[in-house]
């Protein structure tokens, strides 16, 4: 099984374990995510609270694998302090189309993370304490690195793309939606 199976299916488990807390048609509460339903998974997690400005949205959880190591501890800091090429940077900018959407969104593509190429897989999924205003995310993010900038842009997609740059990262994105069984 190839690393990139991997990356997607801890992608997947984390999809699930909300929708199976979400129910029909519901959006979780934040006190309704219990770490140990997500076993080794919670390390790759972390939970936003939503501010109406999003860039003032807070950190409450980030997990050992996603921590940005320029923080020298964690103290609930906004997305605006997402360090440049760091997974959690990578993870943040769809938080947007999560509120907007109101459905989880999982997305990927090719970055340089440190000085290294990788791949990258994330999820943003709403919560909502009163079951209408989303006023937080749950995410959980995954990375692989690949030999050359050039192999992940090959591996990303035969024609090439325009590459964006934001905040310091390079990316080439792909977008994947996820829709809710039987809608």
């Amino acid at each position: 099984m190839g690393s990139e199976t991997v990356d997607r299916r801890l992608i997947m488990r984390v999809l699930a374990i909300w929708r199976g807390i979400a129910g029909e048609n519901a959006l979780p509460r934040r006190s309704q995510i219990d770490p140990r339903l997500f076993g080794r998974d919670w390390a790759n997690c972390f939970m936003i609270d939503l501010d109406p400005t999003i860039e003032r949205s807070r950190l409450a959880f980030v997990g050992d694998s996603v921590r940005d190591p320029a923080w020298p501890t964690f103290e609930r800091q906004s997305i605006s302090d997402c360090g440049d090429e760091t997974l959690l940077q990578l993870a943040t900018t769809k938080l947007e189309a999560v509120v907007s959407q109101r459905k989880p969104i999982s997305y990927g593509g090719s970055a340089i993370y440190g000085e290294a190429p990788i791949l990258y897989r994330c999820v943003l999924l709403p919560l909502s304490e009163d079951g209408a205003k989303i006023d937080g995310v749950l995410g959980a993010v995954t990375y692989r690195e690949v030999q050359s900038e050039h192999a992940v842009h090959h591996t990303m997609s035969p024609v090439p793309e325009p590459e964006r740059v934001k905040a310091g990262v390079r990316m080439r994105e792909e977008r994947h939606p996820i829709s809710r069984p039987g809608h």
